[in-house]
């Protein structure tokens, strides 16, 4: 196998195991649907943030007015909650059960 440069992203599957999303999932549509890494600064793959590559394109998707170009990239924090919901609720209900 070959070496990965520092900044590589992880790989879908890599993505997807280390989560333990399941086959078939929302989630693991949504985690499919944001692969395009080339969103992201190479420096984020190493910063402090919990949350994975997927949900910060996701994020920049749905947030194309914040400028993301500057040496310090910002998220809001409430996306670690986010993330620990989406796994688990994998099946991404979009209304609250009653």
């Amino acid at each position: 196998m070959p070496a990965r440069k520092q900044h590589d992203w992880p790989t879908l599957e890599e993505q997807l195991e280390k989560d333990k999303i399941k086959k078939g999932s929302a989630l693991e549509k949504l985690v499919k649907e944001n692969q395009d890494f080339d969103m992201l600064n190479p420096e984020e793959a190493h910063d402090q943030f919990r949350f994975p590559p997927w949900l910060r394109v996701y994020f920049r998707k749905k947030h194309p007015e914040i400028n993301f170009s500057g040496p310090k990239v910002g998220y809001p924090l409430a996306l670690t909650e986010i993330y620990k919901w989406m796994l688990l609720h994998q099946d991404l209900p979009s209304k609250p059960s009653r």
